[in-house]
């Protein structure tokens, strides 16, 4: 089931992204507008676990939040100024890196959120989210004497 959420979000995405008018929408905001290349995710499930990773690039790992509530993964964070995007002698030809806050947020139900890990290494976020075990049931019948 969740692999069909997703299949539909990125459904979305990619008619928005074929579209010239939508794929040129976050030009209209200059260059602090999060684009399409703003935390890249990749999603693996098991039997047993989620696996998320999301690409995060110059972030400082005390920048970085993640949460979970209400069966929603939130991954979110802020990346502050370049030290070379300073242009005092106008020499920048182009700059497409962004910097400001980002945030993602993954619908991934039934997780065990006391056994969630993350490890940040190399500019990459993973994450794993265990999912909830069936509870057995403990009863058992007693017959009457």
């Amino acid at each position: 089931m969740t692999n069909e959420i997703m299949d539909r979000r990125n459904d979305i995405r990619d008619w928005m992204n074929a579209d010239p008018w939508m794929n040129g929408f976050s030009s209209i905001f200059g260059d602090n507008f999060p684009t399409n290349d703003t935390l890249k995710t990749d999603i693996k499930e098991s039997d047993t676990d989620y696996a998320v990773r999301v690409d995060m690039p110059d972030f400082d790992k005390k920048n970085i939040d993640i949460s979970y509530s209400n069966n929603t993964l939130t991954v979110s964070g802020h990346r502050d100024n370049f030290a070379d995007h300073n242009d005092n002698k106008g020499d920048v030809i182009m700059s497409e890196r962004s910097t400001g806050r980002f945030a993602r947020q993954y619908h991934l139900p039934a997780v065990d959120e006391n056994n969630i890990e993350a490890n940040y290494n190399n500019g990459v976020l993973d994450i794993k989210l265990p999912k909830m075990t069936e509870t057995k049931d403990n009863s058992h019948h007693i017959e009457i004497n």
